[in-house]
């Protein structure tokens, strides 16, 4: 048993129940339960007494909480005189303005990262949580393409954790383009003319099969996508925050409501995220807000 096990009992005690906990611990439901079990069997004593109005506590389940409270507090103690309590472990991120900008703004408040790894491709984010070059990834994914993302999450053993839900996307364009006066579109409407995009779409994409790909162009970086777009013949795909708009471009707001974005943080199933990885995450949740 870790002192991660510890905090995540303590948590369930207060909670009442393992599927709250699971949510504020950003645990799934089933493999908290796992980790209490295991726990338990390892203990040689039941903790949690299974109940239908929830969890309570047996009598030897009380005494271990009030000693794994009293465990916890000497921890955070000696956590309190290392140098490197705020440290976060290292993040694989898809590469987009608005998650560096929040990285960044965390670091300024004292928080580093032992590694950042900025991604262009879903694929290079979930090799490095695989190879254990990085402990959280962060992947925006379509709705469209759900399915896929679960089962290769299945495929590599990777749990993940909805960071943002149902992100409007919208159509980006140059002032000139054909598109620049619509007050919103469809997907439909887009289809015959000519996208821009992001290596960071993956190739069995369901957004980029929809797109003739004799027409489109996949560009590398940021400046890049901004040049095609200036050019005015190619449109792009993008969410957006108040402070990533570029006011060169006009954001047109796609009305297809299956047609939105979710942000995901994923890492091994094996991985429980310690206390400073949950303030990143929930700092990210606090920072980026979509428009």
């Amino acid at each position: 048993m870790e002192i991660h096990h510890l905090k995540q009992f303590i948590v369930i005690s207060q909670c009442g129940s393992i599927n709250s906990a699971s949510q504020k611990l950003y645990i799934s439901q089933p493999s908290l339960n796992n980790t209490v079990k295991r726990c338990e069997l390892e203990l040689g004593f039941t903790v949690f007494l299974r109940t239908p109005k929830g969890i309570k506590l047996t009598e030897k389940g009380t005494q271990f909480i009030e000693s794994a409270q009293k465990i916890i507090t000497e921890y955070k103690k000696i956590e309190d005189l290392s140098s490197i309590q705020n440290t976060i472990s290292s993040v694989s991120f898809i590469y987009l303005s608005y998650i560096l900008e929040s990285f960044l703004k965390l670091q300024e408040q004292g928080f580093s990262f032992s590694n950042i790894l900025r991604r262009t491709q879903d694929s290079q984010i979930i090799n490095d949580i695989i190879s254990q070059r990085a402990r959280i990834g962060i992947l925006l994914i379509n709705q469209l393409d759900i399915n896929n993302f679960i089962n290769q999450m299945k495929k590599y053993n990777l749990k993940f954790l909805l960071l943002f839900e149902s992100i409007q996307m919208y159509v980006v364009v140059s002032k000139n383009h054909m598109f620049a006066k619509r007050k919103s579109i469809s997907i439909k409407e887009t289809q015959e003319f000519p996208l821009t995009y992001y290596t960071s779409m993956p190739e069995e994409s369901i957004i980029k099969n929809i797109y003739n790909s004799h027409i489109s162009l996949k560009v590398e970086n940021r400046d890049e996508l901004f040049l095609a777009l200036k050019s005015n013949k190619y449109f792009s795909l993008l969410t957006l925050t108040e402070e990533s708009k570029n006011p060169e471009l006009i954001y047109i707001p796609i009305k297809d409501d299956n047609f939105k974005m979710s942000i995901y943080a994923i890492s091994l199933t094996t991985t429980s995220f310690t206390e400073k990885e949950y303030e990143m995450i929930e700092f990210l949740k606090r920072t980026i807000h979509f428009l």
